[in-house]
């Protein structure tokens, strides 16, 4: 698993993009330091739950879960699913294993479902071990008016070193996915974290082609297909350091 790091973005306040690292992470990076000043304490950090695309029309083995988004051949739709909608906001319940471990006879929607729920978790549990308060945010939950957001979204490099919003259930274009996660206050004006390409690359087998945009900075994780819970933990420990240090470098950042 390759890592790239946050940087403080002192004049945009938000975190930076920064190219993979060319060697392994290493096993002792630091842990997520407590953050307990004003005026970042008071506020609550909502963590979206992370985008992605879904192929439809793969059907398990198995009769679908009743929470299994319904199949329609070839089509494909972006997550949330229904899984997720069943529990709390700000819930920390039993960690799933990774989607790409899962099992030959799940659906796409199953694996993406455990794709975003491993690192929704993950992320909820280490940012409040770093002190914050965290709430989930599901999809279709209203935007509240004031807070910090952590969103993300998981991509794939094509051919032609682009980047393609992940479509689980495809066939891998690469033994490697992307995942791009960026910060915003929500009481300033929202800002996207990417935009779909213009034109737009049209791919039945794969998602769009996105851009992440300069005036909202992510940083990119890179991870192999197969990564492990120990792996997802590790990203979401480096998410929670990074904001603690970005907070600390510019309070400005958390103020209404």
């Amino acid at each position: 698993m390759k890592i790239s790091r946050f940087a403080p973005l002192l004049a945009s306040c938000a975190l930076a993009v920064r190219s993979p690292s060319p060697a392994k992470a290493v096993p002792n990076s630091r842990q997520p330091q407590a953050w307990n000043g004003s005026p970042a304490s008071s506020m609550v950090v909502y963590v979206n739950d992370f985008e992605l695309e879904v192929l439809h029309g793969r059907a398990s083995r198995r009769a679908p879960s009743r929470n299994s988004a319904s199949a329609t051949s070839g089509s494909a739709s972006t997550i949330p699913s229904a899984t997720q909608k069943n529990s709390s906001p700000g819930s920390s319940s039993k960690k799933p294993a990774p989607a790409t471990d899962s099992q030959p006879d799940e659906t796409p929607a199953e694996q993406a479902d455990k794709l975003v729920n491993i690192m929704a978790e993950n992320l909820v549990t280490a940012l409040e071990k770093a002190g914050f308060k965290v709430k989930r945010l599901r999809p279709g939950q209203a935007l509240p008016a004031e807070g910090l957001r952590i969103r993300g979204v998981f991509a794939e490099p094509d051919e032609q070193n682009r980047v393609r919003r992940l479509l689980v259930g495809s066939d891998p274009l690469t033994p490697k996915m992307l995942l791009y996660v960026g910060v915003n206050n929500l009481s300033r004006p929202q800002q996207p974290l990417y935009e779909l390409a213009n034109p737009p690359s049209n791919d039945a087998k794969h998602g769009p082609v996105i851009t992440v945009t300069s005036y909202s900075p992510a940083v990119r994780f890179e991870m192999d297909r197969n990564s492990a819970d120990a792996d997802f933990k590790k990203i979401a420990s480096e998410i929670a350091a990074d904001l603690s240090a970005l907070l600390i470098a510019n309070p400005m950042m958390a103020t209404h």
